[in-house]
């Protein structure tokens, strides 16, 4: 199948997980679509080529495997996604990610947009000079 195939189909809530299963372990991308609505699911970001990040339960998946991000970058992640392709300064990440509290310097957010470039399979992070960083919308 090609990228711009799109397979619907409809089954029994005991043959769902294993038809998903099987899709997903060929590679491919699942959207599930409410059947009242026809909308695909409002908790799902999808950014990049075959990333998507999951609002609901914070998860990011690459091509449908799971990456595994710790609860700050996770958090540091969902910030870009929920303000894609607009800057997010330091000041706002550094409120979002820490209790106001802790003493955090940029360096520190440096330190966590490195891990998690790392992580990532493609560069998706830009960085604004001076002002904050962005993923592309």
């Amino acid at each position: 199948m090609s990228k711009n195939v799109v397979l619907v189909f409809e089954a029994n809530d005991t043959d769902i997980v294993d038809i998903e299963n099987y899709i997903a372990s060929r590679g491919y991308e699942i959207k599930k679509i409410d059947k009242k609505t026809k909308k695909t699911d409002k908790n799902i970001i999808e950014f990049g080529t075959g990333y998507h990040f999951n609002l609901k339960t914070k998860e990011t998946f690459y091509q449908n495997q799971k990456l595994k991000l710790t609860k700050k970058e996770s958090l540091f992640l969902k910030l870009l996604l929920i303000n894609m392709g607009q800057v997010v300064t330091f000041e706002q990440a550094t409120n979002y990610i820490w209790n106001k509290e802790e003493l955090i310097t940029e360096n520190n957010l440096r330190t966590l947009v490195w891990r998690l470039r790392n992580k990532l399979k493609t560069d998706l992070i830009k960085n604004n000079q001076g002002i904050g960083y962005y993923i592309e919308a």
